[in-house]
């Protein structure tokens, strides 16, 4: 018998220090510390509470077997797993939960493929824990539910703060809340408590498990050598410590008299490695394939763990007993899901004529049959998955299409219809120079949007501009961070073009506490089966145009905005299914506005030319030294330009006469400190742009 000694959880994370090799990190000590500083007298209630369920442990009779199909009750776990994300991979897709949610349920019913791979010595006494895990499909309100939560929030790079918990949480008598993020303090990468540890009211919404999203499951953001951190992080959520006790620090001398109360684990000082002969505290092998092991080889728990965890789920301490009974069961909709949600998503919003598009089926729960209606004649119905579910489709004619998908479970059907939520566009429908400054009709013809959140996105607004009367406005201020909308034109004929030319006005202040929101400009040359990042300005660096506010921005002249001409050359984007693709990200800044938009090529003869375009950038601005005036020009057209000072005296005529096809620089001198005025004179036209020289 091993000599007891009362510990507080010190639950694991697992970190990758080589290909092959996973070594265990642990977050709850400071997790630990948090709680005990947030509620005066916590830590002697805590401990009482452990100590009442190790009481109830030693005198638990589980009568089961732990042989499959030897009679053994089957606990079941409710789940929902919440995602706090900021759009980046943190926001793992639904199928690594699922295998996340298929690892569990494998290495918890000793369905490990691996458990072969068991050394002989323990093989006898590996065991079948008899729980199972399955996703919710009814939320605390009784709603339909897949069972995962996506709340987008900063909290995700910290989250070890307990206020990530309180984005998203729901009963713990009812389900495992397990909280999914992009970064824990310390390198950590996961951590959950013990059952005593919370099982006072005052402490329920800090129980549960928190994650780094490259730690859930073995596919996506994650691999098989993080699979297992679940699986270690469940384990003490049932009320297991680590194989050498209650404390973090693998590999010391005194972990041989420490003990994790199973009386099957051999004593161990603790593995960071595989050591598979390794016997650090007497003559006898250690574990070192248990699952609450630091090792990098986990297989198995033992039939004393398979004990404590089953008495953790009987035991009334955190309501660990309510979960698995009958009516949970029913009313988190895990024992009998209900057909509830007809939906699907679509690879893209708009294709060109005879492009594939690709159809996801998002119903649930248990559909068994799918009916489409592609809305252009074709409807396709059967029960085959791999035919079905998710199909493919072409269409032959332009135009927006309604698209219906109507799932049954053989006893019950639902439908949705998706209005106007794809088109399907034909080559060449915009010749070069395109000209845009929204002062028409939005967004006509030549314009579709993307706003896959339901939120805040491209709108007209008279109330800024950089020329004419209106500009395109995203309103950034009111945007949840972490969503992202986009704007696409249709397709240009760039056929036998030797240039491709995007210029734009474009204006942007951060709130004064700096953020990071992005702003990209694509390119396609296939309709947009594919695109590729021409520009991209984030709000940290090049993104700004007018001094960081924490009001809503509007820019109030043209010194608020920022220019720029982009030259693209590439020969896979000349044809008649080029597009361009403006997006923004949002983390958390301010609004955006777009203006005075030209698209046009130049090239050898049948390619459009443009008019006379007024087009300049320049940069940098402020600068500390010479600055380059950038012209976008295709006709050699004749053009002067000056420079002024604050009080509106001639300083320079820095340039007077024509300037070359395509683009020309011009060196504008570097000048005393101050604020001056660069004037450009062409065809009666006048331009004013604002430099600064510090």
């Amino acid at each position: 018998m091993k000599k007891i000694l009362l510990g507080l959880a010190l639950l694991s994370s697992w970190r990758s220090l080589a290909q092959d090799h996973t070594t265990y990190f642990c977050g709850q000590s400071a997790a630990q510390l948090r709680l005990f500083h947030h509620h005066v007298g916590a830590e002697a209630e805590c401990l009482a509470n452990q100590q009442l369920l190790e009481e109830y442990t030693r005198q638990y009779q589980d009568e089961s077997s732990s042989e499959r199909g030897g009679g053994q009750q089957i606990y079941i776990v409710p789940v929902v797993f919440h995602i706090i994300h900021q759009g980046g991979n943190e926001n793992i897709a639904d199928e690594q939960i699922f295998d996340a949610i298929e690892i569990l349920n494998k290495d918890y019913r000793k369905l490990n493929s691996d458990t072969a791979l068991i050394v002989d010595a323990f093989q006898d006494i590996a065991a079948d824990c008899g729980i199972e895990f399955r996703l919710a499909t009814i939320d605390p309100n009784g709603d339909c539910s897949p069972g995962i939560v996506r709340i987008s929030s900063d909290l995700t790079f910290t989250g070890d703060d307990p206020a990530l918990k309180e984005l998203s949480y729901w009963p713990r008598n009812s389900y495992l809340n397990i909280w999914v993020c992009a970064n824990i303090s310390d390198g950590v990468a996961g951590f959950s408590n013990l059952p005593g540890n919370v099982s006072s009211n005052w402490a329920a919404g800090e129980d549960g498990i928190v994650i780094r999203s490259d730690y859930v499951g073995s596919i996506g953001t994650s691999s098989s050598s993080h699979s297992r951190s679940l699986t270690h992080e469940v384990g003490h959520w049932l009320n297991l410590y680590h194989p050498w006790g209650g404390s973090n620090n693998p590999g010391l001398a005194d972990n041989c008299d420490m003990t994790d109360y199973v009386d099957d684990t051999p004593q161990t000082i603790g593995w960071t490695s595989c050591n598979l002969t390794g016997a650090t505290c007497s003559s006898t092998l250690d574990n070192v394939q248990n699952f609450m092991e630091y090792s990098f080889c986990s297989r198995m728990f033992t039939e004393g763990q398979r004990t404590r965890m089953r008495a953790a789920l009987t035991s009334s301490t955190a309501q660990r007993n309510q979960l698995w009974t009958t009516n949970n069961l029913a009313e988190t909709g895990v024992s009998n899901p209900p057909l509830c949600l007809a939906d699907f998503t679509v690879n893209m919003s708009s294709v060109c004529v005879g492009d594939s598009v690709y159809f996801t089926d998002a119903s649930y729960h248990n559909v068994s049959e799918w009916t489409w209606d592609f809305g252009d004649g074709t409807i396709l119905t059967g029960t085959d998955p791999l035919e079905f579910k998710n199909p493919i489709h072409q269409y032959t004619t332009p135009g927006t299409y309604n698209v219906t998908l109507e799932v049954s479970n053989g006893t019950q059907s639902i439908s949705t219809v998706q209005s106007t939520m794809l088109t399907i566009l034909d080559t060449a429908m915009i010749q070069s120079p395109f000209v845009e400054g929204f002062e028409a009709v939005w967004p006509g013809d030549n314009w579709m949007l993307s706003n896959p959140n339901g939120d805040e996105t491209w709108e007209i607004t008279p109330s800024a501009h950089y020329s004419g009367s209106r500009s395109l406005k995203l309103r950034n201020y009111s945007i949840d961070s972490g969503n992202t909308d986009e704007l696409y034109t249709a397709t240009f004929d760039m056929t036998g073009a030797d240039t491709i030319f995007i210029s734009y006005k474009w204006a942007y202040a951060n709130r004064t506490t700096t953020t990071d929101d992005k702003f990209r400009i694509s390119a396609s040359g296939d309709c947009g089966n594919s695109w590729v990042i021409r520009k991209l300005r984030k709000g940290t660096t090049n993104l700004p145009t007018a001094t960081a506010t924490n009001s809503q921005f509007t820019p109030v002249n043209v010194d608020d905005w920022g220019g720029e001409i982009m030259a693209l050359n590439n020969v896979d984007w000349y044809n008649d299914r080029f597009r361009v693709k403006f997006d923004f990200s949002s983390l958390g800044g301010n609004n955006f506005y777009l203006d005075d938009i030209n698209i046009y090529a130049s090239g050898v003869s049948g390619v459009y030319q443009p008019e006379a375009l007024f087009l300049y950038n320049v940069y940098p601005n402020p600068s500390s030294g010479c600055m380059t005036l950038e012209l976008g020009q295709l006709n050699h057209d004749a053009i002067t330009v000056e420079l002024y000072n604050a009080t509106g005296q001639l300083c320079s005529v820095i340039y007077s006469g024509a300037v070359s096809a395509g683009r020309q620089l011009i060196n504008i001198p570097d000048q005393p400190a101050g604020l001056y005025n660069l004037v450009l004179r062409k065809d009666g036209h006048t331009a004013v742009q604002k430099l600064i020289f510090e």
